[in-house]
């Protein structure tokens, strides 16, 4: 039996049913798997460990592969697994129509705070929409991904990168009347995805484990879209922890969640090349890596689910 230790990208939660469904359904031990679940305590040490030979297989969103890979980390996006809507969370009782309705000084929630990254993005939204803010025009909250809190507090106006499948969920349960601009609508890369990474030493080395992992995670991922609520069901049996404190938000977010996954696991290189162009422009990066580096799909197979 070998095993395979997944990075998780946060802390446990709904996103990650569809590798519990496989573990748990014994679709892992079926292809001489034994499933390894690492939670990290910071968002953004999995591809550092991929890199090093900590982890197998690691969670991540698009946007930190061309960081990763702008610096010389030497990983793959090898899958896709689930999409999402992201962008700004605003209050609406602030009567603001679009981002360019922001006044300067507004209050941005985000990770990575007071650094320039999340600011200059979050203006190009403001100017693409219209608007003339800058990074500068825009005050640093340093709440890291607790956007509802920020906003709960009184600490931020608006927070960055908000996801709809978990913090608009959460605002709402907690009495804020939250909504979301959303990238696409505002000219930037649509990159509200979850994607599974592999060094690429292992992508060579490792490469019929690698299939074997996805063979089971898709059929993970089909259980999970055809029968949600079973699914949700054996996820919160095998983790109870994660549903204790609130179970009736985990299962809001839940529900909302299942709608978000998919298993052709196939990624969007023509997201991958306006993502590098646009963090480019942005400043991000120096120089875009090309997405042929970017994402590797050769341990993917057409096994049927």
């Amino acid at each position: 039996m070998d095993t395979v230790t997944l990075g998780l990208e946060w802390f446990l939660n709904p996103d990650h049913v569809p590798f519990f469904v496989a573990d748990e359904r014994g679709y892992y031990r079926d292809v001489g798997i034994e499933l390894d679940v690492w939670e990290p305590e910071e968002h953004y040490d999995t591809l550092e460990m991929l890199a090093t030979g900590d982890l197998d297989v690691a969670i991540t969103e698009p946007i930190h592969l061309v960081e990763e890979l702008a610096e010389g980390t030497e990983v793959s996006g090898i899958a896709e697994f689930l999409r999402t809507q992201g962008g700004i969370m605003y209050p609406t009782d602030r009567s603001w129509e679009t981002p360019a309705a922001l006044p300067e000084g507004v209050r941005l929630n985000y990770p990575g705070a007071p650094g320039e990254d999340g600011r200059r993005m979050v203006a190009d939204m403001v100017q693409n929409a219209g608007g003339d803010l800058t990074a500068d025009d825009i005050e640093p909250v340093e709440r890291g991904f607790h956007h509802t809190d920020a906003i709960a507090d009184d600490d931020a106006d608006i927070a960055f990168l908000a996801f709809h499948n978990f913090e608009i969920v959460e605002a709402r349960h907690r009495g804020i009347d939250a909504s979301l601009w959303e990238l696409p609508d505002y000219g930037v890369p649509d990159f509200n995805r979850l994607v599974l990474a592999a060094a690429d030493d292992r992508l060579a080395s490792e490469s019929d484990l690698l299939t074997r992992f996805l063979d089971a995670t898709r059929r993970g991922l089909g259980d999970t879209i055809e029968d949600g609520s079973a699914a949700v069901d054996l996820f919160f049996e095998r983790n109870p922890g994660t549903r204790a404190d609130d179970p009736e938000l985990l299962d809001a977010i839940a529900a909302e969640t299942l709608t978000r996954f998919v298993d052709d696991l196939r990624q969007d290189r023509e997201m991958y090349d306006a993502l590098g162009e646009w963090c480019v422009d942005l400043g991000i990066v120096e120089s875009a890596p090309p997405t042929e580096e970017l994402i590797d799909e050769s341990v993917q197979s057409n096994a049927p689910l």
